[in-house]
């Protein structure tokens, strides 16, 4: 159990490493095109394209990573005040709440995604396309790998072993 703790562990800093990266990019990108439309009266065409599709994908790479790391906004004045074998449940609760969300989500973008692939379809315009079902087959699989994250905290929960109310219980 420890070694499969170990290389989830490091996939989903990969992924967080990864929107890391793709923010650099996108700074270095917005950077080129700032530079470019002073300087020599030459923006680069896509960057509005490329940066509105690469920041829904840094969205969902980083998330897997938060939600494992429990580093996402958390109201726990309720929590506080339970016991701890009932805080754990509930927070099972809250966590089959997220994986049900992140499976909805990626089950209602199936069709989209083989559309998006079948069509041809891209965002942008004439000067700059980006097609789309790159991005909308990524976002399934990063929501799913998000949803399992949730799972495994809830497994952990009915279990007993998510009593605190900041951090994970080891």
């Amino acid at each position: 159990m420890m070694m499969m703790d170990k290389w989830t562990e490091r996939g989903l800093l990969g992924l967080h490493v990864a929107g890391a990266v793709v923010v650099a990019f996108l700074s270095a990108l917005v950077c080129y095109d700032v530079a470019g439309r002073l300087l020599f009266n030459r923006p680069f065409a896509g960057t509005a394209e490329i940066t509105a599709t690469a920041l829904v994908l840094v969205t969902f790479l980083q998330a897997p990573y938060a939600i494992r790391q429990q580093k996402l906004l958390r109201v726990s004045f309720v929590l506080d005040r339970l016991p701890p074998a009932l805080r754990s449940q509930f927070n099972a609760l809250a966590y089959l709440l997220g994986a049900v969300f992140f499976i909805a989500i990626a089950g209602a973008s199936w069709e989209p995604a083989w559309h998006g692939l079948a069509s041809g379809e891209f965002f942008g315009n004439d000067a700059f396309r980006v097609p789309a079902w790159p991005l909308r087959f990524g976002c399934m699989v990063l929501w799913t790998v998000a949803a399992l994250v949730c799972l495994g905290f809830v497994a952990q929960g009915l279990r007993g072993r998510m009593t605190a109310t900041e951090t994970l219980d080891d």
